[in-house]
């Protein structure tokens, strides 16, 4: 690895405090155990979109690969630190540190803007990171953490997954994000499975334009 990479990777292992929190508002799932297949529903743009179904939840799971051409770093930047709302997120309402662990592990409160008449949904994002100099990868674990802040003024949603950026060079990266969220209450599933692919292919695709001005 040469002089430069250790460098962009030495601040990004500072940048994963930024924590590339939010969960995506119209995903589903990310059941590690989950043996079911992947179904391929988009592939544009060098964007690849996949779902499949997750065990006891009616919701499901999504998965996004993309190729990005900005450094590690840029990318990782582009996620923001957990206070206000990330620039790709286009159903993030407001978000919120709650607590910060360390720099690679923290709470995060966010909520989600669901377009009427579908109310708004709450979620506790409990976020840890890691960083792999040998393999030049950086992952970030979520999971739910409901306890961690009272349901009050929202239906509150449960949320888990894994983002993972692998530089390909000192200019390109590989973005993994596998993303599971039950949105509770009596939302039907039919409302929202069949926007899982296109939704978070607008997000994805918007993370890409901010990393790659």
């Amino acid at each position: 690895m040469s002089r430069v990479s250790n460098k962009k990777l030495a601040r990004l292992s500072r940048t994963v405090r930024l924590l590339l929190v939010t969960a995506s508002l119209a995903a589903s799932s990310a059941a590690v155990s989950n043996e079911t297949e992947w179904t391929l529903e988009k592939d544009e743009e060098q964007i690849q979109l996949y779902t499949r179904p997750v065990s006891g939840s009616p919701f499901l799971e999504v998965k996004a690969i993309a190729l990005i051409n900005a450094p590690m770093t840029k990318v990782a930047d582009a996620f923001g630190d957990g206070d206000g709302c990330s620039a790709w997120r286009a159903l993030c309402k407001s978000s919120e540190v709650l607590s910060l662990v360390s720099d690679t592990e923290r709470y995060v409160y966010l909520v989600l803007d669901l377009p009427w008449p579908l109310s708004d949904r709450d979620m506790v994002i409990h976020s840890t990171a890691q960083i792999d100099p040998a393999a030049r990868t950086a992952t970030v674990q979520l999971a739910s953490a409901s306890s961690r802040h009272p349901a009050k003024d929202y239906v509150r949603a449960e949320s888990s997954g894994e983002y993972t950026i692998k530089a390909i060079s000192d200019e390109q990266v590989e973005f993994t994000y596998i993303m599971h969220t039950d949105l509770g209450g009596d939302l039907s599933p039919d409302v929202i499975n069949p926007q899982v692919a296109s939704s978070t292919f607008t997000d994805i695709a918007q993370l890409r334009l901010l990393a790659e001005k």
